[in-house]
């Protein structure tokens, strides 16, 4: 790593700036805590790994509360978030504050699974830590997938660009904004 010129932002900063051009599906890591708490942290490091088995990885900073009760209990749920839980997202990305979720924000049938299932959510889907490793300051859980919820609702997906919240735009929007005439 090379030492800071004046002026010129920090190797992390860069980072942070260049992710920011980055577009990604959020996604709530649900987990029941040490007191038997439904709660959740806000991710966007999370990608399927493999069809067969089933399993996606999760990057989870070690120093997050998430880290400790998934490492100890060895399961955490993908929820993935549609463009109405905006809300929920914003609540569990909060650094340092309480991370459980609220009852409203469970599906009815939520608390039933090991992990909690979000009511609204496009996609649930149960893992087990298959394998996990250290990587700088946070922790990649590779997770074997042991259940898939698919909500019948096909809502759009929240989405994370440029340090905010938003959502795709429809064929309609976008033929608005680029002034587009479709054939026909």
């Amino acid at each position: 790593m090379r030492a800071p010129e004046p002026d010129r932002p920090s190797d992390a900063d860069l980072f942070r700036q260049a992710f920011r051009r980055y577009a990604s599906t959020v996604v709530l890591v649900t987990y029941v805590d040490s007191d038997g708490r439904p709660s959740g942290l806000t991710a966007t490091s999370m990608c399927s790994l493999s069809p067969s088995p089933p399993s996606l990885l999760v990057c989870i900073n070690r120093a997050t509360r998430a880290f400790s009760e998934i490492t100890e209990r060895g399961l955490y749920g993908i929820n993935i978030l549609s463009v109405g839980q905006r809300s929920v997202a914003l609540h569990c990305s909060r650094p340092g504050m309480d991370k459980e979720l609220l009852p409203e924000w469970l599906a009815p049938d939520g608390t039933d699974h090991p992990t909690p299932r979000l009511k609204g959510s496009l996609a649930h889907l149960e893992c087990a830590v298959g394998t996990s490793y250290e990587a700088y300051s946070h922790h990649v859980f590779l997770g074997l997938i042991q259940e898939v919820w698919l909500n019948p609702v096909q809502d759009p997906p929240l989405l994370y660009h440029g340090g905010a919240y938003g959502q795709l735009e429809s064929l309609a929007e976008l033929t608005e904004r680029f002034h587009w005439e479709l054939p026909g």
